[in-house]
């Protein structure tokens, strides 16, 4: 999801590598449950990282967040331009048009981590006035046209669609159900053992074990999103420069007081995102 203001629908049924990870969580939750309470939670946290490919970049430093973060209080903040429907579908569809090729492309280059049909994604707007976008389960993008009258250039607009299509690329929404389930019967395993094998502990052990594996990582594919956004924009054409202000507008729109994510995110904050950018700028265009 491009933002954190609005709930992503569910994705479809779990396919047989999601299946094939819940079956391999509940052999990990089972020889949790027989270490010692001390090290339980830490080995199940540990275990829900997986193992594979991850595409990463540096954390930022603090003082280029403030420097951000400054950038950001200093822009005048943006208003929308309002545009029908109909206006926004078209601009959409010149653009997916000129991002299939590369996104093609790249999923055939990521065997490691992309579906194993690289398929071309539907990609739909949604008649809502507000900044959003999100990846379903169905193989679809859906976009909202106020992503379209908050824009000012096509390289912004571009970011949107690269950044959600490049949760398909990477597997993303799968890997999360998979983790919920893992972060599950890990939670229920640890619960039960220390608190006692009621249906209460369970269950509540395996929300919190689920929400925990959330929370972990759903930063994390954000970013990897973005890095792999930046790669999909160059090999398209479109300017990582221009389409930067995409982050500035939608940190406007957030939370303004922070300058780095917490735990409890499920997204990176305005500034951490948008020197998370500069840094995929830099990584890209070096090469």
């Amino acid at each position: 999801m491009f933002t954190e203001t609005t709930t992503k629908p569910s994705g479809s049924a779990l396919d047989q590598k999601t299946i094939h990870n819940g079956s391999l969580g509940r052999a990990l939750a089972g020889t949790i449950g027989l270490m010692p309470s001390s090290h339980r939670l830490f080995v199940g946290l540990i275990l829900l990282q997986g193992c594979g490919v991850t595409y990463q970049l540096p954390v930022p430093p603090s003082s280029t967040l403030n420097e951000a973060a400054n950038e950001i209080r200093s822009t005048p903040a943006r208003e929308p331009v309002a545009v029908a429907l109909s206006s926004a579908e078209k601009r959409i569809g010149a653009i997916e048009r000129r991002l299939q090729p590369a996104t093609q492309e790249l999923c055939l280059n990521l065997r490691e981590r992309a579906p194993t049909d690289c398929r071309t994604w539907q990609i739909s707007v949604v008649d809502e006035d507000e900044i959003n976008a999100y990846a379903t389960g169905t193989n679809d993008v859906f976009v909202h046209r106020g992503v379209i009258e908050y824009a000012r250039n096509d390289d912004e607009i571009a970011l949107v669609l690269a950044h959600e299509l490049s949760h398909h690329l990477l597997n993303h929404l799968s890997e999360s159900a998979a983790r919920n389930i893992l972060g599950s019967l890990i939670g229920a395993a640890v619960a039960t053992t220390i608190g006692g094998a009621s249906s209460g502990n369970r269950d509540t052990g395996a929300e919190v074990g689920s929400w925990i594996a959330n929370q972990s990582f759903s930063r994390a594919q954000e970013k990897e999103a973005d890095i792999m956004a930046g790669r999909l924009l160059l090999n398209a054409g479109y300017s990582l420069t221009r389409a930067r202000s995409q982050f500035i507008v939608l940190a406007q729109l957030g939370d303004r007081k922070r300058v780095r994510s917490t735990f409890l995110d499920t997204h990176p904050v305005g500034p951490e995102r948008l020197a998370h950018w500069d840094m995929v700028i830099a990584s890209i265009t070096s090469k």
